[in-house]
């Protein structure tokens, strides 16, 4: 009988379980993630919850495995019938600094559990010191202050994710953590010790430190099965391996060649159902425009398309002056990106906009008062 054998229990991982099964794979499909039952991780940081995808139940209905196991090598497929997916995601990048130790890490359930009970079983106004003010460090940060901790949190930058949500509103967003009580610094750690850390010549008191300063692509497994690696387990745009052709690579660790790597929710969603397409010999998938979101002090953020291809940036504004969204246009005009918060249903009309190549009126993208439906409207 066939096989896929999925390494991974993260969204590329279970994406790929569930396209199978939707498109009633007839072999056997199993599961190996030391975790145990695949969940989902952005909540970790916004809740320090793990929330799975599906019980445990679902997964018995549909004879799929669940390995509970850390799968550090594992003999290649030697029938075309047969598969290996790497889902391996990521790990995260560690402080190169004296005392690196002492700073913890939210990247697992485990993480997630451990610092839950900290805060929780803390008086409040414990003093928490973030370092890294991305995407897990800002999220992070906002949870601990809304559970009340004394929260300051460490950037090298004043615009961190500026390269995704655009320099604007990147500077905006951080500076609108002082604003909800979290001290911000821009500097350099120097070094760690159990209650404290040095930055720039300043010792940081702290009672938990958590360093989130950026992840890396886990291709430990892959570099044991001699699989080709390069900034992510390098894969064809049937998310294929070079190296081998029954082993495929999806998610945050697969690259594709001549493509930068995508590290985003949605991108791991779209490799797992072309990894399902390739499997059941199918129609390639369609790739859609990207799409990133972050919750952070009650505020929802997203942004879509890729500001790296942005020449200029319009700014719109709400009434109290402060940015609401920032769109990309290329040297052309054509609108390539958009950043905004709490932007509604304009994450998807900027979306089918950037799909079909549209050029809207500078008018247009500064005035708040048009809507996600009449933007674009007669444009080309």
């Amino acid at each position: 009988m066939s096989s896929v054998h999925i390494i991974g229990g993260g969204v590329a991982g279970y994406t790929l379980a569930r396209e199978l099964v939707r498109h009633n794979y007839a072999g056997t499909i199993t599961i190996s993630d030391p975790q145990g039952l695949p969940y989902d991780r952005p909540p970790l940081s916004k809740t320090l919850q793990a929330e799975p995808f599906a019980p445990a139940a679902w997964y018995a209905e549909h004879g799929i495995s669940l390995l509970p196991e850390m799968v550090e090598d594992l003999p290649l497929p030697d029938s075309e019938d047969d598969w290996v997916v790497l889902a391996t995601g990521t790990t995260p990048a560690l402080l190169q600094v004296p005392g690196a130790q002492h700073a913890r890490t939210l990247h697992t359930a485990a993480d997630a559990a451990a610092l839950a009970q900290v805060l929780d079983s803390s008086m409040f106004g414990l003093q928490v010191l973030v370092i890294g003010a991305g995407l897990i460090g800002a999220e992070f940060a906002s949870t601990a202050k809304m559970l009340g901790a004394q929260v300051t949190l460490v950037s090298n930058t004043d615009a961190p994710l500026a390269s995704v949500l655009g320099q604007d509103l990147a500077q905006q967003l951080h500076a609108d953590h002082a604003q909800r009580g979290i001290r911000t610094i821009t500097g350099t750690v120097a070094s760690i010790e159990a209650d404290h850390a040095v930055v720039d010549g300043e010792r940081l008191d702290a009672e938990l430190i958590v360093s989130a300063i950026g992840v890396q692509p886990e291709t430990s497994l892959a570099a044991a099965l001699g699989l080709g690696i390069d900034d992510g387990i390098v894969v064809d745009g049937e998310q294929r391996s070079p190296s081998h052709r029954q082993v495929l690579a999806i998610g945050d660790a697969a690259r594709v060649q001549g493509a930068r790597r995508a590290v985003h929710w949605e991108a791991a969603m779209e490799d797992a159902a072309q990894a399902a397409a390739t499997i059941m010999n199918a129609a390639p998938v369609q790739r859609s425009v990207p799409w990133f979101w972050t919750d952070r002090h009650e505020m929802h953020v997203e942004t879509v398309g890729e500001f790296s291809q942005a020449a200029t940036t319009i700014i719109r504004r709400n009434r109290r002056g402060k940015i609401q969204t920032v769109f990309g246009l290329d040297h052309g005009g054509r609108l390539v990106a958009a950043s905004m918060v709490d932007g509604g249903l304009m994450a998807k009309a900027v979306k089918r906009l950037i799909a079909r190549g549209i050029r809207p009126s500078i008018e247009q993208l500064e005035d708040p008062s048009v809507g996600p439906r009449e933007l674009g409207r007669n444009e080309r």
